[in-house]
């Protein structure tokens, strides 16, 4: 009994040794994660209202731009089966983009502000803010009059096209 005992606890050491191996490898990975966010107690909780400020904008046009994703398969559809509805779908669409270029500016600048800020304070480093103001640059390229008139000639001159058939 007592070498049952043992070799069950053997087993649950070697089990425990192969999930604590696994952890140690991951633990590198799961550091530099973390590592971009260095700073004292007092500067993050600053910048919790920065990141609150430019969430809501964030979130309102990922939401449209769900939105529009959603109305994909009714804008694919043949206009001539139900030509009012299509024309409604349409105007939806042209709102959302609308909507979208309104709104895309300002929350791409907020979220400039919240980079601004982390620099300012030294709050995350150097090259996770580099990340970050490349991916902003990329935004505001695509938000520009240029991705503007690629977004209209997008979806929306295609069901034009679509209409005029």
């Amino acid at each position: 009994m007592a070498h049952s005992k043992s070799q069950g606890l053997g087993l649950a050491l070697e089990k425990a040794g192969s999930r604590f191996e696994e952890i140690n490898q991951r633990l590198p990975s799961l550091e530099s994660a973390v590592r971009p966010i260095r700073a004292d107690k007092e500067a993050l909780a600053a910048v919790g209202g920065h990141i609150n400020r430019a969430v809501g904008p964030a979130a309102a046009v990922l939401k449209v731009f769900d939105a529009v994703h959603g109305l994909e398969k009714s804008l694919l559809s043949d206009p001539r089966s139900d030509l009012p509805g299509y024309l409604s779908v349409l105007k939806r669409l042209e709102e959302a983009l609308r909507f979208l270029g309104d709104n895309c500016g300002l929350a791409i600048q907020w979220l400039e502000d919240i980079v601004e800020y982390l620099e300012d304070n030294a709050v995350a480093d150097e090259r996770y803010l580099s990340n970050l103001k490349k991916s902003l640059k990329s935004l505001r390229e695509l938000q520009s009059d240029e991705g503007k008139a690629y977004l209209d000639g997008g979806a929306s001159g295609g069901c034009v096209g679509k209409v005029g058939k």
